[in-house]
């Protein structure tokens, strides 16, 4: 069985859309360094105990939910005042939390 070029090509770039579809649907929660979704941005995928590991600690002004609920704690190894979320905050300051984030993880 012989390929074209233009098959293999196809058949790549068809791998390359599917890999990215399923790394975006692994993502649970974006924070932005800005409020309104703005600046420097980390995608959390699993747990993260201490944000200062992906120097993002303290540096959080709002928060982007694509899938799943997630507690966002004051302190590292969630200590401190906490709270949920299950969707998209744009001014975590309203809340008082803006730049007060250490560590976060997935509830549901």
């Amino acid at each position: 069985m012989r390929f074209s070029k233009a098959g293999a090509l196809a058949v790549m770039a068809g791998a390359m859309i599917f890999a990215t579809a399923a790394q975006a649907a692994r993502v649970g929660i974006v924070v932005y360094q800005e409020d309104h979704f703005g600046g420097d941005s980390r995608e959390i995928r699993d747990d993260q105990p201490d944000l200062g590991w992906i120097h993002f600690d303290d540096r959080i002004s709002s928060v982007e939910v694509k899938r799943g609920v997630w507690e966002l704690c004051e302190h590292a190894n969630y200590g401190g005042r906490c709270i949920t979320l299950d969707h998209d905050i744009g001014k975590l300051d309203r809340m008082g939390f803006d730049d007060r984030i250490s560590s976060i993880r997935r509830i549901r």
